[in-house]
């Protein structure tokens, strides 16, 4: 059965509530719930006691957002690619993105939505073998801010 328009589908992972997401989504993750896109497991987080919970220290990378005076933005739009395909685009209102990925070399590319902060800014990363990595992606301080 071929569907033209997808919904967003409520499962069971491992005990917690999640969606998933077709690999094309391109809209706003819902905070503090972990999302599967194109296979990746991804969380939308980093606002208020949420970025203490246990649970998301099990992604192996969080990428955090930032100005250059290191003060948390929220509010970016996210693409996701590996090997110049895009696996997961989408909007976050938080100011931290957890991903569970497989092991490889991926780029993460962000803009600043709804404020000030020139030009998308990117980094790469590959996951580690253990614990967890922080990918920081800075932008600008505007001259108002």
């Amino acid at each position: 059965m071929k569907f033209v328009h997808w919904a967003v589908a409520a499962v069971l992972i491992g005990g917690v509530a999640g969606f998933i997401w077709p690999a094309s989504a391109d809209s706003s993750l819902p905070m503090d719930n972990p999302t599967t896109i194109d296979g990746i497991q991804t969380v939308c987080t980093g606002i208020g006691s949420a970025e203490d919970d246990p649970q998301w220290k099990a992604y192996p990378i969080r990428v955090e957002f930032s100005n250059d005076k290191a003060q948390y933005l929220a509010g970016v739009h996210i693409a996701l690619s590996q090997g110049g395909k895009t696996r997961a685009a989408f909007d976050c209102a938080g100011s931290w993105v957890l991903f569970k990925v497989p092991a490889g070399s991926y780029k993460v590319t962000a803009n600043l939505t709804g404020q000030g902060g020139g030009a998308p800014r990117s980094a790469t990363f590959s996951p580690p073998a253990t614990g967890q990595k922080r990918v920081v992606i800075q932008f600008p301080v505007q001259p108002n801010q």
